[in-house]
């Protein structure tokens, strides 16, 4: 993957009512993968709909210590698992795409750097 590829899904504006972190890796999985990453039609907005993501990974993907581009990245927020991002390889390390309230819009990150920014890495897992 390029960082040309990823560059167009930084600074979409966050809306916890329209655009959450789950929104964001359901509109990349779909974009630039080709996957359809469905999420339950009534769920939560804002955390709580991400810490629904967090729960309904498990239909859709598995661990992995070896991430590829795409893969699912799930992350703590206020000390409870309840944040998603896409993991990419890029200038040789991981970074994960991601949206919340406190950036306002869609970032990127160094995996290494996301402890640091709030949001420790729970796991990162390959879809299925």
């Amino acid at each position: 993957m390029h960082l040309s590829d990823v560059e167009r899904y930084v600074g979409i504006p966050y809306d916890k009512d329209a655009a959450d972190c789950a929104d964001l890796v359901v509109l990349v999985q779909r974009e630039l993968f080709g996957r359809e990453v469905r999420l339950p039609q009534a769920r939560s907005r804002g955390a709580r709909g991400s810490a629904q993501l967090a729960r309904v990974h498990t239909e859709y993907a598995r661990r992995t210590d070896t991430p590829t581009d795409g893969d699912l990245v799930l992350m703590y927020e206020d000390g409870r698992l309840g944040h998603a991002g896409v993991y990419f390889w890029l200038a040789h390390e991981g970074w994960v795409l991601h949206s919340n309230e406190r950036s306002g819009c869609s970032v990127l990150h160094r995996v290494r750097e996301l402890a640091d920014f709030g949001a420790p890495v729970e796991g990162i897992y390959a879809w299925v």
